[in-house]
């Protein structure tokens, strides 16, 4: 383990991508002192790579679900497939999941109830969720509400890149959700994100890249990957003024909590 030791807790480390590369991204990764990495599906195929590049990697852990842009092609069956997969010891949460109606690439109706039965699934295998959210924070509520009240955890889950308001961002801390912030945290007009990610507990704390997506400031326009996720921890430790190390910390600590149930999960790099 190095000086740093952070996690990131939302890529998409299986995307074909990084097929000519992954392990060199994996080991720039361990370089910069990233501990541990979370790996989220998308549909059956990218939860399926997700769950087999966990199993290759003690360092990696599992996320399986379908991404709203996919919920059209979640049948029955498939969501079936999904629940299968998260019963792997690899898989930490159902998750990406959730709402997107900035796109609306599926239906909303579709994305309502696919988003529902994975909440189900989850709540019934006793893990947390990652959710996806834009521009559906009114409709997502009811949803999370009600999972609150199944829940096996006392974490729920991850609010992923989240690009909300404080006083959103302080509801779903306390109903028990973590606070994830990705690239975009670095942007230089996210000043409000800057300010709201300045006054959140430390305890509501995660930090991600959304690899290969969303690349922090000074890697705009190049792929994203896992160990960038410093720049990311620099920027809020310059906007919460504390130490690099402090957030790292921080956010690992949140990280490990959010896996407390998940035994032999987050062996160091």
């Amino acid at each position: 383990m190095t000086a740093i030791g952070l996690i990131d807790s939302h890529t998409h480390l299986q995307d074909e991508i990084f097929d000519d590369n992954r392990k060199k991204v994996i080991a720039r990764a361990r370089e910069e002192g990233v501990e541990h990495i979370f790996v989220c599906g998308e549909d059956i195929s990218s939860s399926q790579a997700a769950v087999k590049l966990a199993q290759t990697d003690p360092r990696i852990t599992a996320m399986v679900g379908f991404h709203p842009h996919n919920a059209s092609e979640a049948t029955l069956g498939k969501l079936d497939q999904v629940k299968e997969l998260a019963k792997n010891k690899e898989v930490c949460a159902i998750g990406e999941i959730g709402l997107d109606f900035y796109r609306n690439i599926s239906p909303p109706k579709i994305q309502h109830d696919v988003f529902e039965s994975q909440l189900s699934i989850a709540a019934e295998i006793g893990l947390p969720v990652s959710i996806h959210s834009r521009n559906a924070e009114n409709e997502l509520r009811p949803h999370l509400k009600k999972f609150v009240q199944k829940s096996q955890r006392e974490i729920h889950g991850i609010l992923h890149c989240f690009s909300g308001n404080l006083k959103l961002a302080l509801e779903y801390y306390e109903q028990g959700f973590l606070i994830s912030f990705a690239g975009p945290l670095t942007y230089p007009k996210n000043s409000e994100l800057r300010e709201m990610a300045s006054q959140l507990p430390n305890e509501a704390l995660l930090l991600e890249t959304d690899s290969p997506a969303l690349p922090p400031q000074r890697h705009r326009g190049k792929t994203n990957e896992p160990s960038y996720i410093k720049l990311i921890a620099e920027v809020m430790a310059i906007a919460r003024n504390t130490s690099l190390i402090e957030i790292a910390k921080i956010t690992t600590v949140n990280a490990l909590q959010f896996l407390i149930q998940q035994p032999n999960k987050t062996e160091p790099m």
